[in-house]
């Protein structure tokens, strides 16, 4: 499923889900925050957020902020997530005087930039703090959002999400992002074969079925993509843009053997 991002500026998409290392080689990039209640709550924001449950993500980013008000990454992710009190929310951010890490400092440059419609100068930052944290995946896919989205890079997001496979190859969300980009440039059997990894990395969660559904609509085998939508539906009643989906596949098999 493609997570609709609403900023006044433009529309991104995303795909997410959180995929957790016990691997202590991998450095991640800390998140600042003075409290450990704000960071509680923006994990667990974020992994709503992955999970496409954007009411619960928001609501627990915004009692994060409560908790400390110069919290940049939650309005960060808060700016993505909000309609008409977007401006204020990027007020916010840019605003805030917490003592950020380097990564921090880059993603905060680049989001500067990308208020003022400086596209080159939003990668060129981004691609600096993934340097930063090279081995951390959540780190890349602030990048190749903005790529595939908002600049319609599609190349260039694609060898930005290969960069998030390899350095950490069980990251859920970059196969599904990769699924997507792979069918706008019609590589439909490597697109099959990323949203496979997908749900072979996250079977538990509604999105990946969700996904493979998209992908079966888009190659027009409709008796598949009813059943990968109702396995979405079935693992999560929330998702009922899955059941919808299904519908209209389920209509288009039966137009297809009149």
């Amino acid at each position: 499923m493609r997570l609709k991002l609403l900023a006044p500026i433009f529309i991104i998409s995303t795909f997410l889900i959180s995929s957790c290392t016990k691997d202590e080689s991998v450095r991640l990039m800390p998140v600042t925050t003075d409290s450990e209640l704000a960071l509680e709550l923006y994990e667990t924001g974020m992994l709503a957020f992955d999970q496409i449950k954007l009411g619960l993500a928001y609501r627990n980013l915004e009692m994060a902020v409560k908790e400390d008000p110069d919290f940049f990454m939650a309005y960060f992710w808060m700016y993505f997530m909000s309609g008409e009190c977007s401006k204020k929310i990027a007020e916010k951010a840019l605003q805030s005087e917490a003592f950020l890490n380097d990564g921090e400092k880059q993603i905060k440059t680049a989001f500067k930039y990308l208020l003022d419609g400086q596209d080159e100068k939003v990668v060129e930052h981004l691609i600096i703090a993934t340097e930063l944290y090279p081995s951390d995946p959540h780190v890349y896919k602030i990048l190749y959002v903005l790529q595939f989205q908002f600049l319609k890079d599609i190349e260039g997001s694609i060898v930005t999400i290969n960069r998030a496979i390899e350095a950490q190859p069980d990251f859920a969300l970059a196969y599904n992002q990769l699924g997507y980009a792979l069918m706008v440039i019609e590589e439909y059997g490597k697109a099959e074969e990323a949203f496979n990894n997908y749900i072979k990395l996250a079977p538990a969660i509604a999105n990946p079925y969700d996904s493979k559904g998209d992908f079966y609509m888009t190659t027009e085998q409709y008796d598949k993509a009813f059943e990968s939508y109702m396995k979405a539906f079935e693992i999560d009643s929330g998702f009922t843009v899955s059941e919808k989906k299904a519908r209209k596949a389920k209509y288009l098999q039966e137009k297809s053997i009149e």
